[in-house]
């Protein structure tokens, strides 16, 4: 296509910044996180079988403020990479781009780690609903700085579309994260050696990353023009601050259940943190889907973003639909295999000790569920820059949410607080979707109704194993969910993906006769 003609020449020829195709963006994707995510489910079990519920609901607290605060600290700059350093790199000006960006990263960084230091007090109080986790609160701030370091080269090199080493990177903090944290564990168990563990895996695996694009970044062709200030910073500005509220609102309303147990259920301090431990245990399993829609739909978004620079917006919005349809069946798929799976997962690998978690489960997967395909769903509006529209659902839902929590939480506890966030995340996804199809992305009533699907999880295991069952039949054999071109489009994507998958697993037969 035209538009890679206008790449920098060091940027096409340098191997290292070679980027990946989509079919093995997916390759990698499906390879690596099926390990990451096994490494990170059974740190997630021995967290909860090493620990009780309430250290488990201080962990919850401080883990849902680093999610919380890391975007919120850069004002959603790095948040932005994604859709504007193809812009910039076609443009011939990714070193302009990636230097003013990193040192705007890094002053606000260091505003952000000084201001929880010197406001520790109150910081102890919002997170853990008294002042005496001081100390705590500052192995927090610290935390923090590894954490924005991490978050900001997963979008840098989810942008320059080198999935191959985010996977790696990730993998490497995964697995750094589970050694290190489990071993300090075993002779403290206590939230700081979480934190200690989460921080030295972050800074490690981003040391690595760097390590391997520096040499390659700092020879980039500089620009043969000067682009002025007032051209750079306006509109990457506007749509990042757009980036910077909808992160801030999807992360308040990530969470806002926890605090709302915290600050308004009316329990103690440290019955609240056992009731917050008892639901980070029904969402060790749901959490998967999460991190799962959150790295594919980094993953798209620079592709969709190229097609969009390209001129074919009404492409975007076909494969947004496709996404869409494809994350929300593929999810129904797993929050069945879910649910099948959690009374072995509680009552005999947990040793019953989260009861009060396995009663909340079906809402936690399916409010879980509607997160990831909201989390597709959202691209659109992103390539098309109407990320003013995307922080409308979050708003609303958030607003939903806090509201339907005073509600229940009294009545229900920890049962209303799972309700509010899954219902209120249901009017996210439908929102999105309207406003999407409003500014001309395709959705269908295919769409409408895998996005409504995943409600049959809360219902019963049998009624949702029929839900799927009919879902994929109609989208095989009939145009009611996929039409025939969007069977066309997976059957290529399968194809194309399996041919990647082949040479590595070849390579995988054949290493131990090697060695």
């Amino acid at each position: 296509m035209a538009s890679h003609t206008t790449l920098p020449k060091t940027a096409q020829s340098t191997s290292r910044l070679r980027t990946d195709t989509l079919a093995s963006s997916v390759a990698i994707l499906l390879v690596v996180t099926v390990v990451q995510r096994s490494v990170g489910f059974g740190r997630g079990i021995l967290f909860c079988r090493w620990l009780s519920p309430e250290i488990l609901g201080e962990w919850e607290m401080a883990y849902s403020f680093l999610l919380l605060a890391a975007p919120l600290a850069v004002l959603g700059v790095p948040g932005s990479f994604g859709r504007y350093l193809e812009h910039f790199r076609q443009r011939g000006h990714l070193h302009t781009f990636l230097r003013r960006t990193t040192i705007w990263t890094a002053a606000w960084s260091t505003l952000a780690v000084a201001v929880v230091v010197g406001f520790a007090p109150q910081f102890s109080r919002l997170l853990f609903g008294c002042e005496d986790c001081v100390g705590l609160v500052r192995g927090v701030a610290l935390c923090l700085a590894a954490v924005i370091v991490h978050h900001t080269l997963t979008s840098l090199l989810t942008a320059l579309r080198l999935f191959r080493v985010v996977s790696a990177m990730n993998f490497a903090q995964s697995l750094l994260f589970a050694s290190v944290a489990l071993g300090l564990l075993a002779t403290n168990a206590q939230v700081s050696s979480i934190l200690i563990g989460y921080g030295i895996a972050c800074l490690v695996a981003s040391a690595g990353a760097i390590a391997w694009v520096w040499p390659e970044l700092r020879n980039l062709d500089r620009p043969v023009e000067h682009l002025p200030q007032k051209e750079f910073w306006p509109r990457l500005l506007r749509f990042a601050f757009f980036v910077w509220l909808t992160n801030v609102l999807a992360h308040l309303f990530a969470i806002v259940d926890r605090y709302m147990l915290v600050h308004f259920s009316g329990m103690s301090p440290a019955d609240a943190l056992e009731q917050v431990g008892y639901y980070h245990s029904s969402r060790i399993v749901p959490l998967l889907l999460i991190s799962f829609t959150d790295l594919l739909s980094g993953l798209i978004m620079p592709h969709l973003s190229h097609d969009w620079e390209a001129g074919h917006h009404k492409q975007v919005g076909r494969q947004t639909n496709l996404a869409v349809k494809l994350t929300g069946l593929g999810m129904l798929g797993f929050g069945v295999c879910v649910l099948l799976f959690s009374p072995f997962l509680f009552d005999v690998i947990l040793q019953g000790k989260y009861s009060s978690g396995l009663a909340v489960l079906p809402w936690t997967l399916t409010g879980c569920v509607w997160y990831g395909i909201y989390s597709i769903s959202q691209n659109y509006l992103w390539c098309a820059e109407r990320s003013r529209l995307a922080t409308t659902p979050l708003a609303l839902g958030l607003g939903v949410n806090v509201v339907l929590n005073l509600l229940l939480l009294p009545k229900w506890g920890l049962l209303g607080a799972v309700v509010a966030t899954a219902s209120s995340t249901l009017l996210c996804l439908l929102t999105i979707l309207w406003l999407s199809q409003r500014h001309g992305m395709t959705v269908d009533w295919g769409t409408m109704i895998v996005a409504i699907a995943p409600g049959s999880l809360v219902v019963d295991s049998t009624i949702a194993v029929a839900t799927l069952a009919v879902l994929i039949t109609a989208s095989l054999g009939t145009n009611v969910i996929l039409n025939a071109e969007e069977r066309k489009q997976l059957w290529t994507l399968l194809k194309n993906t399996l041919d990647k998958l082949k040479p590595l697993m070849r390579r995988a037969k054949t290493s131990p006769v090697q060695a």
